[in-house]
Order: structure tokens, then C-alpha cells, then sequence
């Protein structure tokens, strides 16, 4: 079955994830995930699972390939749930107390500092989002969570804040920003 879904054989891809859908399923299910990042685990372990078909070495021992991937996958996502405490949406949103002009113009500089990181690149939007929503976060989880070497992080948030201090100025007319 292996050896025809690697010649693209669609009818044995539709053997291959009945057979071992409920394999994946099960260890998935194993680890309690929230569902959807249960979903992301399934759906990257057979994202993996037809990416590195070809390169199995022992075909017959695909459904352990595949338990022990959705491990791995799952470890993965539980890694990446501890890293990223969900906020409501709603609080972000929310200034703080005063007459309606001062909230409306709090509101409103708060889009254009969302708006500002929305336009940098990687990794810098990634370090100026932890900085707004993060600010003492330690540079090994900053660097961790955005894929960078501890000793750039100070770099990269003195950039950040450069450019972000000059898009404001720039951009919204911003004064001491």
C-alpha cells in the first residue's frame, strides 16, 4: 500500500488514512489538547506523513511512523500551549478609565501601534508583539518564541523600537513617541 501512495496512487492515500486514521487519532486524543490544536497535530502529522513518504526506510512500519510522529506532534503543540497564555481579544482592547475623547484617542493609538507591528518583518514583528503584550518577558523565551540566538534579542528590541518610534512619528504625527 505504501509503495503505490508513493507512486501517487490516490486510491492507495484513501487505504493508507483509513487504515491509520484512528491510530493518529487515538494518540492525539491521548494528550487532551484543546481541539484545535488537537487538529493542527492530526493534520501535521499526515502533512509530514506525505512529505516524507518517500524517504520512509521500512514502508511496513508506516502506522508506527505515524504513532510516533502524532507523539511528536502533540509534545510539539502542548510546547507551543505553554508558551502562548490566551488573552481575550476584548481586554487588548480596552482602555483605561477617563472622559470619552481621552478613550477614544487611547483606542485609537493602540490600532496604530497594532497596525505599526502588523507591518514589520519577521522576526521583528514577532519581538515588537512580545514587547507590547509581554514588555519583561526573559530574551531566552522572546528568542524561543521567535526563532532567534538570546544574544540578538537586546539588538533586535532596540530596532524594534526605533522603527516603531519613527513609523508612529512618520506615519501618525505622533510627538515623543
Amino acid at each position: 500500500m505504501v509503495k503505490r501512495a508513493q507512486a501517487n496512487d490516490t486510491h492507495a492515500w484513501e487505504c493508507l488514512i483509513d487504515r491509520y486514521a484512528r491510530l493518529v487519532w487515538s494518540v492525539v486524543r491521548s494528550y487532551g489538547l484543546l481541539p484545535h490544536d488537537a487538529q493542527d497535530a492530526e493534520q501535521t502529522v499526515w502533512f509530514n506523513l506525505a512529505e516524507n513518504l518517500d524517504r520512509l526506510r521500512a514502508p511496513e512500519r508506516v502506522g508506527a511512523w505515524l504513532a510516533t510522529t502524532a507523539h511528536y506532534e502533540c509534545r510539539k503543540q502542548m510546547r507551543l500551549a505553554r508558551r502562548t497564555a490566551p488573552t481575550d481579544p476584548a481586554f487588548l482592547e480596552r482602555p483605561g478609565g477617563g472622559d470619552p475623547e481621552s478613550l477614544h484617542i487611547d483606542a485609537e493609538r493602540a490600532r496604530q501601534v497594532r497596525r505599526a507591528i502588523a507591518g514589520l518583518s519577521e522576526p521583528d514583528r514577532t519581538v515588537a508583539a512580545l514587547e507590547l503584550y509581554a514588555p519583561r518577558a526573559p530574551a531566552a523565551d522572546v528568542a524561543d518564541f521567535a526563532g532567534l540566538e538570546s544574544e540578538q534579542v537586546a539588538g533586535i528590541r532596540r530596532r524594534v523600537r526605533r522603527r516603531l518610534r519613527r513609523m508612529l512619528t512618520d506615519e501618525y504625527e505622533w510627538e515623543g513617541a
